[in-house]
């Protein structure tokens, strides 16, 4: 079954994706993310039951159950991603594209996170991250109608870096 996003789902989608990517904050001063292997397989449980519904509350028991025990810092990424599930349910009545939208949102934050970090451990000094982030950003939220958050969003990727540096922003 192929599912068809509306105008400004994936906009909605890709904001909730950085939004809950800079809820992580076990970012180390090397710019890795501790509990990464936890994150990558969140979409696994999705995967546990044909029934799309069944699948979309086992992934939420999942999260929930095994988050927090993998890291106490996971817990405002647990919330945010709870709060983006909620929104998603409450937009869509059909639990099957609620259940692609959760794997997007999850796909599109693990990315970010990978393209990102690496960003940070490549580019050098602030000037040349910043650059390198905001092309980045720009490209992709042109291409979704949301050019209007870049500033917004490497902005907050720059704090999110800082904090990982010891230093505020």
């Amino acid at each position: 079954m192929d599912i068809e996003f509306k105008p400004g789902e994936l906009k909605e989608l890709v904001l909730s994706s950085y939004d809950l990517m800079l809820s992580i904050e076990d970012l180390d001063k090397n710019y890795m993310v501790q509990s990464r292997s936890k994150l990558k397989n969140l979409p696994e449980s999705l995967r546990e039951f044909e029934d799309a519904r069944s699948s979309v509350v086992h992934f939420v028991k999942s999260a929930a159950y095994f988050l927090p025990r993998s890291d106490a810092k996971l817990n405002k990424y647990l919330t945010q991603l709870l709060i983006s599930v909620n929104k998603i349910q409450n937009s869509q009545h059909d639990p099957e594209k609620v259940r692609e939208m959760i794997r997007y949102l999850i796909g599109y934050s693990n990315w970010s996170m990978d393209s990102v970090c690496t960003i940070f451990k490549k580019a050098g000094d602030d000037t040349e991250v910043r650059k390198r982030l905001k092309t980045m950003v720009a490209a992709e939220m042109d291409i979704v109608g949301g050019s209007e958050h870049v500033d917004n969003i490497v902005n907050n990727m720059m704090k999110w870096k800082a904090g990982a540096d010891g230093r505020r922003y």
